[in-house]
């Protein structure tokens, strides 16, 4: 099926449920897999000692492939171009951590520091919030946010909370994000939300694959236009790889979706 006048050349015909208002271009909506907790990460990294090299926040099999920078695919493309943010204006976001556990809102600051540092962009925090994104998710919300586009929100929660599925099939989701272009069809980013699990029981911080901190990393990759590959040597492949860092393909992605790309014309919440 040709994709709709205006709308990007990777358009997917929407799931009954979704629409471009609240789905980009993109086969569905990216979850990062459960990666290793925390019991099996330490029994896992004492059995191997001597096996393994830690090398740039990279837990390496020395027998496996390093990564390379041409390993990244974007969710969206239009003309042959990744669809992204205007990188010339500050993404807004908002962070509800009711259910995160303590050194939450420290994981969340560290990756979003990551992010910027490898596309150039600035990230603007506009403090905490109590809303729970939902599969349907308005990028425009003046009521709660005022008149422009709604910042990202980065929420952890339950199941029972919100309609945004942790599970398909037998495979559980450690979070799931989505970036949110504009009721227009307008091929550009300019909101978007992740929701982590909070059932989840791998730990905070940046020690193994499956911690947080990479977790949300991962799903930020997701918010700035990155999909998954299959290189387990880039923190873009569905479980994380063997990375707790971005791989050479991951920052040459984000390169490509980053302030060197040049500005883009912001379409008005308002229009």
């Amino acid at each position: 099926m040709m994709p709709p006048p205006g709308r990007p050349d990777r358009w997917v015909p929407p799931r009954p449920d979704l629409g471009w208002q609240t789905l980009p271009p993109m086969a569905s909506t990216p979850r990062r897999r459960r990666g290793l907790t925390a019991v099996v990460a330490v029994l896992t990294a004492v059995t191997l000692i001597g096996s393994l090299g830690i090398v740039g926040g990279v837990v390496n099999d020395l027998s496996r492939p390093r990564g390379s920078s041409s390993e990244y695919e974007f969710l969206a493309t239009t003309a042959g171009e990744p669809v992204r943010w205007n990188p010339c204006e500050p993404i807004h976001y908002v962070v509800n951590v009711s259910r995160g556990p303590e050194g939450s809102i420290q994981d969340v600051q560290e990756a979003v520091s990551k992010v910027s540092a490898a596309t150039g962009v600035v990230f603007a925090y506009d403090g905490l919030t109590d809303e729970i994104p939902q599969h349907n998710r308005s990028p425009y919300q003046p009521d709660r946010y005022g008149d422009r586009w709604a910042p990202v929100v980065i929420a952890w929660a339950t199941q029972s909370q919100t309609d945004i599925a942790f599970q398909k099939g037998d495979e559980y989701f450690a979070a799931v994000a989505r970036p949110l272009g504009p009721p227009d069809g307008s091929a550009q980013f300019v909101s978007g939300w992740v929701v982590v699990n909070a059932a989840d029981p791998n730990p905070t911080g940046w020690a193994y694959t499956g911690s947080q901190g990479p977790t949300v990393l991962h799903e930020l990759g997701h918010i700035m236009g990155l999909d998954h590959v299959a290189s387990k040597a880039e923190l873009m492949e569905p479980a994380g790889g063997y990375m707790t860092d971005f791989g050479p393909g991951d920052l040459a992605g984000l390169e490509q979706l980053g302030r060197d790309q040049g500005c883009l014309v912001e379409p008005s919440p308002a229009a």
